[in-house]
């Protein structure tokens, strides 16, 4: 559905995308993660011909950029910068409707799936951040895009907030839509998609976390001074330790044979963020 190919943009002195190639499948959902200044909204911007590539070519749903159609089988969830302060959230709405030709009467239907219904006619001056991002996703999602690219769409949202536009994502995901999310939010993209692009030194670095998360357990223990008879253990603080998955019931046993008690279990996944440690921390 998106097809990147030697992809490369170089600001003056900085190579920022250095012929970068990727495929993502139809249906597909993916996470677009490295720090500031990486190139994650040039990325964005050059899959919806906002910024033009020095070299290199993409393809969404089998249309060049050069396309008259490629811009519809596309929704951009963009900053805030792009709204009106002094028009509505339903101008905005309005206007996106007119520009794909879809009836206003879908407005409603929409603002009522993402949340912001009640203060849709309100200007947008007087929006929150979290509102901003709310309509920003409601036009995003407007003309039912084949494809859906997302610039840090939980920026400001409460966690009511948060839970509804995620998994508004994935059943939009789920219903077809292939989607794109940029986040610095890695517990999000977690919980969203295995499916990982790293952005780094301008190139693009492919993962599927299935492979790499792993399962643990955080135990709160009475007293961890004694603690050596345990298999695979890691002391967390004072009274927590660190017990891999496949270790667990002979830590419990030991633990009740050795008389120490437990006070509490979590479970602990690793995933996109020991990766991003691995991919950009490893080397400071």
């Amino acid at each position: 559905m998106i097809s990147v190919s030697e992809l490369s943009k170089r600001y003056k002195q900085k190579h920022v995308l250095k012929q970068i190639s990727f495929d993502i499948p139809q249906g597909g959902l993916y996470g677009l993660v490295g720090p500031n200044g990486v190139g994650k909204t040039t990325l964005l911007s050059m899959l919806v011909n906002l910024i033009q590539a020095d070299s290199g070519s993409i393809s969404v749903a089998n249309h060049e950029t050069s396309d008259a159609q490629y811009l519809k089988n596309i929704g951009f969830m963009q900053d805030n910068t792009v709204l009106y302060p002094h028009l509505t959230g339903y101008d905005h709405l309005a206007y996106v409707a007119y520009a794909h030709g879809i009836e206003e009467t879908e407005i409603e239907r929409v603002a009522q799936r993402v949340g912001n219904a009640p203060y849709l006619r309100q200007k947008v001056g007087s929006y929150s951040l979290g509102m901003k991002q709310h309509l920003l996703f409601a036009c995003a999602i407007l003309h039912r895009p084949a494809v859906l690219l997302l610039d840090e769409p939980f920026n400001g949202l409460d966690p009511t907030s948060l839970i509804r536009i995620r998994e508004l994502v994935m059943q939009l995901n789920s219903e077809g839509t292939t989607v794109l999310v940029s986040s610095h939010n890695l517990v999000e993209v977690d919980r969203m998609t295995n499916h990982i692009l790293f952005l780094k030194d301008g190139h693009v670095l492919k993962y599927d976390l299935a492979s790499y998360k792993q399962k643990s357990y955080v135990l709160t223990l009475q007293d961890t001074a004694h603690c050596q008879f345990l298999p695979n253990v890691s002391v967390l603080a004072t009274n927590k330790v660190l017990i891999e998955a496949d270790h667990l019931t002979q830590s419990l046993v030991r633990l009740q044979e050795n008389q120490v008690q437990v006070l509490d279990i979590e479970t602990s996944v690793s995933g996109s963020e020991e990766l991003y440690r691995q991919i950009y921390l490893s080397e400071t």
